[in-house]
């Protein structure tokens, strides 16, 4: 199958799946969470779910073996298809009006003081082999 074909296909079942869902709620909206590598910082945003019209946008394999979606007019990079994966990304420019959240890094607690707090008793334990 050719990329464009294959893009057109993939976009079609976006396109079937968020209709769907509009036919029960009136606002459809996705929500993007960013993480930091050690999950102490955060970040969200989120935007209205659209239907994309296949006819904007060309297919192209990359070295990867994935098809990314580019927009004919802007040129802009738009999606990804991990066919390995079945895994299909929509780019997002990350608005400047995110919340975003730090979170202190807890202490770290003493496993002895809680094995204490709690009244551990070695019964509690059976080693079966």
């Amino acid at each position: 199958m050719r990329p464009n074909e294959l893009g057109e296909n993939i976009l079609s079942i976006w396109n079937e799946r968020v209709a769907s869902i509009r036919k029960l709620y009136k606002h459809v909206r996705t929500v993007v969470l960013i993480k930091s590598d050690d999950l102490l910082e955060a970040a969200v945003f989120e935007f209205e779910t659209i239907l994309y019209r296949a006819e904007n946008f060309r297919w192209q394999w990359n070295e990867r073996t994935n098809l990314e979606g580019f927009d004919k007019d802007s040129k802009q990079h738009i999606f990804t298809w991990q066919p390995h994966g079945s895994q299909f990304t929509i780019i997002e420019v990350v608005p400047d009006d995110i919340l975003a959240i730090r979170i202190k890094q807890p202490p770290q607690v003493d496993r002895d003081d809680i094995l204490k707090a709690i009244k551990f008793d070695d019964s509690w334990i059976e080693i079966i082999k």
